[in-house]
């Protein structure tokens, strides 16, 4: 899931840091711990599978993780695309999502088409007419059936990077066509009795640096502004263990403090759904910390990270990334989860 990055410009934002919660402010009442909400809910989610992957992620981290991450991309059909295997019992989901301790929260990354539908020409302006609304709104039907009618649901994620197949397109027409087909899903999947459902508008860090606004569906069809943000650019960084990196990572061209800056000025919490340590630059166990202060100071959703122990990532494992690994346990493991919590109910 995670793509090579091509090209795109350093530039440093200014001073104040839009976003940063104020010292100052009176900490708003949380939802139940491991429940992802449309504020600063700061939820610890993972990507890794709901037995073996996650149980391993579990005893090495001593967290019991109430937010799991899954990938539903690649359908090949519309009937593939509106009935996810993930409904599928076998597949240990549902089971997971009803297991103590609860509440418990799936966040789903699924393309807003399916990889048949891509191939016709003028996808994105037809699926901004309506004209695919019927599977979205039975994917939505599938969904809550199934259990999952509280999801965040990632649709067309990394939409900026033409990795994806569902992708904003090369031209303004395209990224607004694309943005008017993110609406038109989202409003199609609300539709759906029982459906509780937040939606995730989510970039890739640093890659085409085209304004936002270009390609954002509105307020109304976003409930958080999400960016996956790994340890690599695609400009030349300084090394892992160098104080500056962190600096030039986060304020390169659409960074997290960009991205920050515009999920604040739409009223809407930031979400990191994918990121992590790459194998190709070193175990950085420095941009760990940095993640987590990160987190610490601006209005976060929720994090993941991407333990599926491919893609050049690191996984969650002291044997393999033992300064990442040491570092996430510290910044998220079970002790600061407990006071965590304790502040979200005082």
């Amino acid at each position: 899931m995670v793509p090579v990055a091509l090209l795109a410009a350093t530039i440093l934002l200014a001073q104040a840091t839009p976003g940063v919660l104020p010292a100052s402010a009176a900490a708003p009442a949380r939802p139940p711990a491991g429940a992802v909400a449309a504020g600063d809910t700061k939820t610890a989610c993972i990507y890794v599978d709901p037995g073996a992957g996650l149980r391993q992620a579990e005893r090495a981290t001593g967290l019991t993780y109430r937010c799991l991450e899954v990938f539903v991309t690649g359908s090949s059909t519309w009937s593939a695309w509106a009935n996810p295997w993930i409904t599928h019992p076998q597949y240990g989901y549902r089971a997971w999502l009803t297991a103590s301790p609860g509440p418990r929260t799936l966040v789903i990354a699924t393309n807003l088409v399916p990889n048949d539908a891509v191939r016709q020409p003028g996808w994105r302006a037809r699926c901004a007419a309506g004209e695919d609304a019927r599977y979205a709104r039975q994917l939505a039907r599938n969904l809550v059936s199934a259990g999952y009618g509280g999801s965040v649901i990632r649709l067309g994620p990394e939409m900026n990077g033409e990795w994806e197949v569902d992708w904003i397109g090369p031209t303004v027409a395209t990224e607004r066509s694309w943005a008017g087909c993110f609406a038109r899903i989202v409003t199609a999947m609300r539709s759906a009795p029982g459906a509780r459902f937040l939606f995730d508008w989510n970039v890739n860090a640093g890659y085409q640096p085209i304004p936002l606004l270009r390609y954002y569906p509105g307020d109304a069809y976003v409930d958080i502004v999400g960016i996956d943000a790994y340890d690599e650019a695609p400009h030349p960084l300084p090394p892992v263990g160098s104080p500056d990196r962190w600096s030039v990572l986060v304020s390169e061209r659409l960074g997290l403090l960009e991205v920050a800056a515009f999920a604040t000025a739409h009223h809407k919490p930031l979400s990191i759904p994918e990121w992590g340590t790459m194998s190709t630059n070193g175990d950085d166990g420095a941009y760990v910390t940095a993640m987590a202060r990160f987190v610490a100071t601006h209005v976060v959703a929720y994090q993941a990270w991407y333990d599926a122990d491919n893609n050049h990532v690191y996984p969650l494992q002291a044997n393999v990334a033992p300064r990442s690994f040491a570092a996430y346990v510290a910044a998220f493991g079970p002790r600061q989860g407990a006071q965590h919590e304790q502040q979200g109910s005082g």
